[in-house]
């Protein structure tokens, strides 16, 4: 007899219909794709985050001395350890800021950074060494943290002299014992030579860049009055001069010369604008024994002078700048680690408005990085955007006034 069997029967044996059996797979499949991204992109970012740790951190060789006093040697090499990571320290300032740079800032990289340079070292190895009766010397590699640096960096307030030329006159007269004062403002119709003072004072001034005035060209004399001839000026008679010279600072005092070793200065520095004296102290040098040359004498008094007081000066004179704005740079699509330390560069070089670049964070595909610019993030990004040397093809997008995001093409 025909049986009809029931289609539920099978026999004991439960198949799952076709359509659970691909959800399964499929499942399972994503499961898997899921875990390998996860795992190739942990594995991509420490690489990369290990990379760019590895550019944080500045290595340099370097050589310290230093000399046995009373037959302590573990003394001696102690101070070999720390003048070599001074010029660890100096050489990454001078690579970062330039000679210029240092020269201008030279006070306050001193205060902040170069008398505590060992807290920016990560870590040194001695190389070699060498032990005499009277030194230790020291080869030295030694690593240092340039996040540390850019920090304590981001926190001075730095003189660009190089950006703002100052306009620099001076009214300093010159005595040597037993002649009377030389002085070109009392009869200024005379083209009288520069003396000693001024050509050192012109040499230091313009080594920091300042602009020093000809006095040579000098107005009609109706433009002055009787009060401009006299040897010793009046601060308001020394702003006079400045004012028809067009100067913005004027430098007025005396030097004297005794003998042939020692030499002295007063100056002040006067801001023609409002009149105020920013700048002001006495130096006085004596040469060595050893030396009769009298000029070097005037030559030491008058750069120990210029070393203490031109910082004080180019910070009155300089124009009233923006504050430094932290904004946020998100950049997608590099291709290569080096391709983002250009773009870096990039930014460091040709924006002077610029003062720190530091990455903040990485993402896969991305770097995220905190810029310290003088402006807001509109500025900066046309002119990012609009750059003669842009490194690479990109667009910007999200600008908001954190920042915005520069995605490469």
């Amino acid at each position: 007899m025909n049986q009809i069997k029931d289609p539920k029967n099978t026999g004991g044996r439960h198949r799952l219909p076709c359509f659970f059996n691909n959800t399964s797979r499929l499942l399972y499949l994503c499961l898997f794709l899921f875990f390998l991204s996860m795992t190739i992109n942990l594995l991509i970012k420490d690489s990369l985050a290990q990379e760019i740790k590895d550019t944080i951190i500045d290595e340099r060789i370097v050589t310290g001395t230093g000399i046995i006093v009373n037959e302590n040697v573990a003394l001696a090499r102690n101070e070999a350890i720390s003048q070599a990571f001074s010029k660890a320290i100096e050489g990454y300032l001078v690579q970062r800021l330039g000679s210029q740079g240092m020269a201008n800032n030279f006070q306050r990289l001193d205060e902040e950074i170069l008398s505590k340079t060992k807290e920016d070292i990560q870590d040194y190895q001695i190389i070699s060494e060498i032990s005499t009766d009277k030194y230790v010397k020291v080869l030295m590699k030694v690593r240092v943290n340039k996040a540390i640096l850019e920090k304590k960096l981001e926190k001075i307030e730095f003189r660009e002299i190089d950006t703002i030329q100052i306009d620099v006159l001076f009214l300093v007269s010159e005595k040597r014992e037993d002649f009377p004062a030389i002085y070109w403002w009392g009869n200024p119709t005379d083209q009288t030579s520069l003396t000693q003072t001024e050509l050192f004072l012109s040499r230091v001034f313009e080594d920091r860049g300042f602009r020093v005035i000809n006095r040579s060209f000098f107005p009609p004399e109706e433009s002055y009055d009787e009060s401009m001839l006299h040897l010793n000026l009046t601060n308001e008679a020394a702003v006079k001069w400045g004012q028809l010279l067009s100067a913005q600072i004027v430098i007025a005092g005396e030097a004297n010369l005794y003998g042939t070793s020692t030499a002295s200065v007063f100056f002040k520095a006067i801001k023609v604008m409002d009149r105020t004296v920013v700048a002001q102290s006495y130096r006085e040098r004596t040469l060595n024994s050893n030396l009769t040359d009298d000029q070097s004498a005037i030559e030491l008094a008058i750069n120990s002078w210029a070393n203490d007081m031109i910082s004080y000066i180019i910070e009155a004179a300089k124009p009233t700048q923006k504050a430094i704005n932290q904004i946020i740079i998100i950049i997608k699509g590099f291709k290569s680690l080096s391709e983002f330390l250009h773009f870096k560069e990039f930014l460091r070089t040709n924006f002077p408005e610029i003062k720190s670049v530091l990455e903040r964070r990485l993402k896969r595909g991305s770097v995220e990085v905190s810029v310290g610019v003088k402006g807001d993030p509109k500025e900066l990004a046309e002119k990012v955007l609009n750059h003669p040397k842009r490194p690479f093809s990109f667009e910007i997008n999200e600008l908001n006034d954190q920042g915005f995001t520069l995605v490469i093409r």
